[in-house]
């Protein structure tokens, strides 16, 4: 027959049980069902997942001594990842060959690249459906990219140098969104102007913004044609994330 003390260790043995599955556990000593809200932020994303298995959705992490809200996606990868980046751009991100309209896209704000800094981030991955290409064509091209190399998040100008009328472009790398590739015309403006070079390919990286420029301004018709080969560029998708762990 089991001792008093032993029938105490099991009680407590099934209480404890029954606290975790029902996630009432104290924060920090494993789940609890406010793990991951403003009165119990976590420690991270993985955090929550390795204590909680809660599902993907907004939470509660610290960074730099405050809590902050984040998304938790807890299913891509072996999950534990905050996400940034924006969806649901359909209507917005929508350029295809684009000759005439200037924009700026703010894909990444800086305040969200801070946080990545300061939560010292050692793992990425970028998911997207954005279709990405930028052609130089007979005139200056004023089209800039803004990005941040993974895992460093070194901020990196891209820009096709000079005049290109061979069609030098720049494009994801077939398959992934993460590498940039240069393709060169007849001649080639890879390898300038922070491009890769010619059918090389970056370094894995993320886009902070891009500023699309078809035609550099005070820029003049020339004179052996009756209309303008601008510069082109596509963006064309609905979202792009990037997903960091540590």
């Amino acid at each position: 027959m089991a001792s008093t003390s032993s029938k105490c260790i099991l009680v407590v043995i099934g209480v404890v049980v029954t606290l975790l599955v029902h996630g009432q556990v104290d924060a920090y000593g494993g789940c609890s069902s406010s793990l991951g809200t403003p009165d119990n932020p976590a420690l991270s994303c993985q955090h929550i997942l390795d204590v909680c298995y809660k599902p993907s959705g907004y939470y509660y992490i610290i960074a730099a001594g405050v809590y902050i809200k984040v998304y938790c996606e807890m299913d891509l990868n072996g999950g534990g990842w905050v996400r940034y980046g924006k969806s649901g751009m359909g209507s917005v991100w929508h350029y295809i060959d684009e000759n005439k309209a200037e924009v700026d896209l703010e894909i990444i704000p800086p305040s969200r690249i801070k946080q990545m800094s300061e939560l010292k981030f050692t793992e990425f991955f970028v998911q997207t459906d954005v279709v990405f290409r930028m052609f130089g064509d007979n005139s200056v091209n004023p089209s800039n990219l803004t990005t941040r190399t993974i895992p460093w998040l070194e901020q990196r100008k891209v820009y096709i140098d000079g005049y290109a009328d061979d069609l030098t472009r720049l494009q994801f790398q077939l398959n992934n969104v993460e590498i940039m590739t240069c393709i060169p015309g007849s001649s080639s403006k890879c390898g300038q102007g922070g491009t890769p070079s010619a059918n090389g390919q970056s370094k894995p990286f993320f886009f902070e913004s891009v500023h699309f420029g078809p035609r550099a301004k005070g820029a003049q018709l020339p004179s052996h044609s009756r209309r303008w080969h601008r510069n082109r560029y596509s963006w064309n998708g609905t979202y792009y994330f990037v997903y960091a762990r540590h």
